[in-house]
């Protein structure tokens, strides 16, 4: 969140958070439906993502691009999957360093702001509209890094995130790392029955955040009033623990480095604002 916007933060009653970001905990269907009835995810990523997060631009992917570049260790020309890369903050910033990056995700409304941002700068880099749960892609790879930033991985069932995770693996050659950036659960935990008002040009965003403990699932209710106009953003993932998500990287293959706090691999404890993990793919001789 940009430090110029006026915050209110307001606490709700846990039960009236839940129903405004869903419904009654055991009657909640994931993942939620956006407006349109489809899965959130769908309609979420589109048109008012600027509004909806006006600090993940390019500023901030320059930057964080330096941070990922430095935890991963990457070597010049290093090739590097973006997993939900969306209007392409991190995957042009990298592909202006000089490394052969590949960008994927399901959003048509993003890739299309990075594809004009890609031409007009003259940056090389490879685009494509594709679903994560499809990995690995068929033409291309294996890279040596893979990323998944600012919370692009949960969106799904367990058993699709597991495989999403699967599919990253699969992607990197040997040797080749994977950065995880993603919520710290103690963190969302705290947000259960929290609402937030933020300023936006021409309105206001108020957002509502509940903790679901019994599906390990945060949900949002995001009400956009700009423009005279209302516009609903539901959306709903995964929150993992440490513990788990090392469990699942070891199902995939993989094996946990590090786990930070922050992409500037600041300490992970219950008040980071993020769980960054850093995994490898073994080569052929270790796994055995």
């Amino acid at each position: 969140m940009a430090e110029s916007e006026r915050r209110v933060i307001t606490e709700a009653p846990a039960g009236e958070a839940v129903q405004a970001a869903g419904a009654a905990a055991p009657r909640i269907a994931y993942p939620l439906a956006g407006a349109d009835g489809r899965p959130w995810y769908e309609s979420y990523f589109g048109e008012d993502h600027a509004l909806l997060y006006p600090d993940k631009d390019a500023a901030s992917g320059e930057v964080e691009a330096k941070a990922i570049v430095a935890s991963l260790a990457l070597r010049p020309g290093a090739r590097v999957l973006d997993v939900g890369c969306g209007a392409g903050r991190h995957a042009l910033a990298l592909a202006a360093r000089g490394f052969r990056v590949t960008g994927v995700d399901r959003s048509a409304v993003l890739l299309a702001r990075a594809s004009s941002r890609r031409e007009a700068e003259r940056i090389e880099a490879d685009l494509r509209l594709y679903d994560m749960r499809r990995l690995p892609l068929p033409d291309a790879g294996p890279f040596d890094a893979v990323l998944s930033l600012f919370t692009s991985f949960g969106y799904f069932s367990d058993a699709e995130n597991e495989a999403v995770a699967r599919g990253m693996a699969a992607s990197l050659a040997e040797g080749g790392r994977l950065l995880l950036d993603l919520n710290n659960r103690d963190v969302l935990e705290k947000a259960h029955g929290v609402r937030v008002w933020n300023e936006r040009p021409g309105g206001y965003l108020l957002d509502e955040f509940a903790y679901d403990a019994d599906a390990r699932r945060f949900l949002g209710n995001r009400i956009l009033l700009t423009g005279g106009r209302e516009r609903r953003y539901p959306f709903d993932h995964r929150v993992y623990t440490e513990t788990e998500i090392r469990a699942l990287l070891k199902r995939v293959g993989l094996h946990v480095l590090a786990v930070y706090g922050s992409l500037e691999r600041t300490p992970f404890n219950a008040r980071a604002p993020r769980m960054v993990v850093i995994a490898e793919k073994p080569l052929t001789s270790e796994a055995a």
